[in-house]
């Protein structure tokens, strides 16, 4: 049976019946195991024959040069063995929480089910992970003609974005793995994977050591020859050490157990497709196919731009929310048409002559396209329509478990506030924290230490008054351009820095009186900043008369502590405007 990738002829379902078996992928994963270390002693060999010709010729200094390279590769030969013993992949998996059957006892009997009717045997272990990701593994021992313990390990974001029929397919599909057999070989395989690729980038990296060694070795000596009136040498190609060309001998080495092995894993895909569409129906298991690429997406932008918001600001969401806030973006109408849009839009095809041979998955489009060519047989009119949450037992206390167990001490140490208050509290620290140049200039100018805020304000208004905007301006930090400044080129931009910084003040202030608003939002950018129109409309204005020559403070004041003046603050006046 043929081991190269799978090509149109054998692209769908029918290629996973076909796959190689148990046996078969064991003695290919040996076979590729022992071809590393065969490989070596045969360039071993080769070396020693090398010798054994040298020494039956006349002996010059050529045969004694000739030894000692001998030599050399040899040492590097060694050494590349023991670079691929050296690290090896560990079999604990992603972190994340183990639940207990005790804990969890309805997803436990749920997946116990689905195993007995894949026909397999449940894992020992299901562990609760970060992401849209589901990954199954076995401890199999001997090559995995001894089966181990198994473990499942299953993504949050599906748990909260996927309905209960689709989970069930994702789950068929990894169950379908153990089925098969598919993990007994994964930890050989992975070792392989992870020898070669530590083998090869270590020899890559000494060869570019030696080759830099080279050149500066170069340098230096043609500096020398300059320093002392005398030519530079001739420049000289570069010399190729043995590690440079054991790295091109492993590399393609590396490349043909890639495209072996991922042409197996391919196939495997294909057949564990099978398995998830009878448990769950072709068409439901290919709806899971296109949703959880989305969900991959949305959980990304989620993490990035919401859950991790107030993070330089040293604030977190509420316990329980890093991870399930997740489900308040997927509630939101406008986020939820959109990730329904995402993954209905047509998925991009790949000619065949650009799929790539090491790639572990086939094209999801084939994957897609091989489900719905089998009859539906039904069974999605018999599951029932459920959120996958409802297979969990206390998810809030579930989702504050597992940020105790993936969380980093430094995110564990963050000061945790309500989604209401976090996009407000996170820009007031913020805005303090870019006001304290000029906190600091106004303490060292007084005497006095200033927090930020309306009182801080009044006073730097007050010290404008005084004519010392120059003063305060001098004693903040400068750019390297505006340090090498003098005269006006260095008071203007000493004004514009102070500009900036005052605005920051400012802004500071109106968050906390309330006269701009900082608001969570779920539909678009994660922010939204608005602020009543006079006050967007004025602002530039005051900032321009508060750092003018004389400094002018009055419509900043006006603005600021009579903005009452120019409309109400209830809702009844203008719209609000966005801040820019």
């Amino acid at each position: 049976m043929p081991l190269g990738p799978a090509g149109p002829a054998a692209s769908g379902p029918a290629a996973g019946r076909d796959a190689p078996g148990a046996s078969l992928r064991a003695a290919l994963a040996l076979g590729l195991l022992l071809g590393f270390y065969l490989l070596a002693l045969s360039l071993l060999v080769a070396v020693a024959a090398l010798d054994v010709v040298l020494a039956r010729g006349t002996f010059t200094v050529v045969t004694v040069e000739g030894w000692l390279g001998s030599l050399a590769v040899a040492w590097c030969v060694l050494r590349v063995v023991a670079l691929g013993r050296r690290r090896e992949e560990g079999r604990e998996g992603p972190p994340g929480l183990s639940l207990t059957p005790r804990e969890q006892p309805e997803l436990w009997e749920h997946v116990r089910r689905l195993a007995e009717r894949v026909g397999t045997r449940p894992p020992a272990e299901i562990r609760i992970v970060p992401g849209a990701v589901a990954i199954v593994r076995e401890d199999a021992r001997w090559l995995g003609l001894v089966p181990g313990e198994r473990r499942l390990f299953l993504g949050v974001a599906l748990l909260l974005g996927l309905p209960g029929a689709e989970l069930d397919a994702v789950l068929g599909h990894e169950l379908g793995h153990y089925a098969h057999h598919d993990t007994r070989l994964g930890h050989v395989v992975a070792a392989l994977r992870v020898r070669l690729a530590h083998t090869v980038g270590t020899l890559r990296e000494r060869a570019a050591r030696e080759e830099a060694e080279e050149r500066a070795e170069f340098a230096a000596k043609a500096a020398r020859r300059r320093a002392e009136g005398r030519p530079p040498p001739l420049k000289r190609g570069r010399t190729r050490g043995p590690d440079h060309y054991l790295a091109l001998v492993f590399t393609a080495y590396a490349k043909l157990c890639l495209r072996l092995t991922e042409a197996v894993s391919r196939r495997q895909e294909y057949a564990a497709d099978l398995v998830a569409a009878r448990i769950a129906g072709p068409a439901t298991t290919a709806a899971a196919l296109r949703r959880v690429p989305a969900l991959e997406a949305a959980d990304e932008l989620y993490l990035n731009q919401y859950a991790l918001l107030g993070w330089e600001a040293g604030l977190l969401p509420p316990e329980g929310q890093f991870y399930g806030g997740f489900a308040l973006l997927l509630a939101d109408d406008t986020r939820r048409e959109q990730l329904t849009a995402l993954a209905r839009e047509p998925l991009p095809e790949e000619p065949g002559e650009d799929r790539s041979p090491y790639a572990s998955h086939p094209p999801t489009a084939d994957r897609i396209r091989a489900l719905e060519s089998l009859p539906d047989d039904g069974c999605t009119h018999t599951l029932v329509r459920r959120p996958a949450t409802a297979l969990l037992r206390a998810p809030d206390r579930l989702l504050a478990d597992l940020e105790q167990a993936t969380l980093s001490t430094e995110a564990l140490s963050k000061h945790r506030v309500a989604w209401a208050e976090l996009p407000w509290q996170a820009r007031r620290e913020t805005s303090a924290r870019e006001a304290e140049p000029l906190l600091a200039a106004m303490a060292e100018l007084t005497g006095a230490p200033a927090a930020p805020g309306v009182i801080a304000l009044t006073h730097l208004l007050d010290l404008l008054d005084r004519d010392l905007l120059d003063e305060l301006a001098a004693r903040l930090p400068r750019s390297e351009r505006a340090a090498h400044s003098s005269g006006r080129a260095a008071r203007e931009f000493a004004r514009t820095a102070f500009r900036s910084a005052l605005r920051q003040l400012v802004l500071g202030a109106a968050l906390e009186t309330g006269l701009c608003r900082w608001e969570l939002c779920w539909a678009g950018p994660p922010v939204r900043r608005t602020a009543p129109a006079w006050f967007t409309e004025d602002l530039p204005a005051a900032l321009d008369r508060a750092v003018a020559e004389p400094a002018v403070t009055a419509p900043l004041r006006t603005l600021l502590l009579r903005g009452g003046a120019h409309g109400p603050l209830d809702g009844t006046g203008p719209a609000p405007h966005t801040l820019a």
